[in-house]
């Protein structure tokens, strides 16, 4: 109870994470405890336009804020994690436009990568890989400076979606002679209910539909590299190598010193236990960053964006874990 004999407000943070597949909101009370949640369809404002990527924002925050009990007013902090947001001024044009349109003040836009990072890290500094559909990392240093890949990542790094095509380059490669005979090639037949190669090539450069469903192949192209496939194997450990080497020289770039930071490796590609692509990773990062420590999200980047804002208010948030990790394990936000 309070000096003037009322109980102690509450206070809340907000985070938000929106992709091109989905927006998120979650409501976080200062102590840790996450005590709403919600989701509305994704956007993305570079091609869709800033007002599209508004409205289900505004509708995953009124949820959220519904199922949490509380009002606009009781939010002392907000963190917006946004894909898109990748040049000079794009931030604070975010910003603005979330002010505005939520009719809340105190809020931080950033890329959503960087809100990734926080679903992972215990520091307040290191690098981010997040590789779902596409792919995209930041770095944050000891001062809070950032930087964010986003297009500095070429094309064959994207994600999910580049791994799959090269997966199935790796299947024209075999039926050429260029590399041994592959258990990719019977799993991509399937996927394009066809019978042989040449009837696969047609589809995959007449059919636009039918590049942009390769990326659902992801866990079984893991899968047949888990049980040994050479092209497989040979596919993952160049993807790999190329992402140690993309955070090689992030670091180099902001003159951060390895052995002081964490790299938090995020997004679908790297889910499972036994992921080969994630094992690879780990492995480079440990013989070519000595010292660097390697940790997977534990969190859906949402609760990454509350975290965020535990930290911009100067609270830190390993004293919060327990009532952290509880929470989200309630509302489904733990990463399995």
């Amino acid at each position: 109870m309070n000096m003037t004999g009322g109980y102690k407000k509450e206070r809340y943070i907000l985070g938000i994470d929106q992709g091109g597949t989905k927006t998120a909101a979650a409501v976080m009370r200062t102590d840790g405890f996450i005590v709403g949640r919600a989701t509305a369809k994704g956007a993305y404002f570079p091609s869709e336009g800033v007002r599209q990527a508004l409205n289900p924002i505004g509708e995953a925050v009124e949820e959220a804020m519904r199922s949490a009990g509380i009002r606009r007013e009781d939010i002392v902090y907000t963190v917006a994690g946004i894909g898109g947001i990748d040049w000079p001024g794009d931030d604070a044009m975010i910003q603005d436009a979330l002010q505005e349109y939520l009719s809340i003040e105190e809020i931080f836009a950033c890329n959503d990568a960087v809100i990734a990072f926080y679903s992972g890290a215990r520091r307040s500094h290191g690098a981010v890989i997040c590789a779902g559909t596409g792919m995209n990392g930041a770095l944050i240093d000891e001062r809070g400076r950032q930087f964010v890949y986003g297009d500095y990542m070429e094309e064959k790094a994207q994600g999910g979606s580049a791994l799959a095509r090269r997966a199935l380059r790796k299947v024209f490669d075999a039926e050429l002679g260029l590399c041994p005979p592959t258990k990719l090639t019977p799993l991509f037949l399937g996927q394009a209910e066809v019978s042989d190669v040449d009837a696969l090539l047609k589809r995959y450069m007449t059919e636009s539909e039918f590049r942009k469903e390769l990326r659902f192949l992801m866990p079984q192209i893991l899968m047949v590299a888990q049980r040994g496939d050479e092209a497989a194997c040979s596919l993952l450990d160049d993807f790999s190598q190329e992402l140690v080497a993309y955070i090689e020289a992030g670091f180099r770039k902001m003159g951060m010193n390895p052995e002081k930071e964490e790299v938090v490796l995020a997004g679908s590609v790297f889910k499972g236990a036994d992921n080969p692509l994630t094992a690879r990773v780990i492995k480079g990062v440990q013989e070519r960053l000595r010292g660097a420590e390697v940790v997977q999200a534990r969190y859906e980047p949402v609760v990454g964006a509350c975290i965020m804002g535990l930290v911009r208010l100067g609270m830190e948030p390993s004293e919060r874990e327990k009532g952290i990790r509880e929470s989200a394990s309630v509302l489904g936000l733990l990463r399995s």
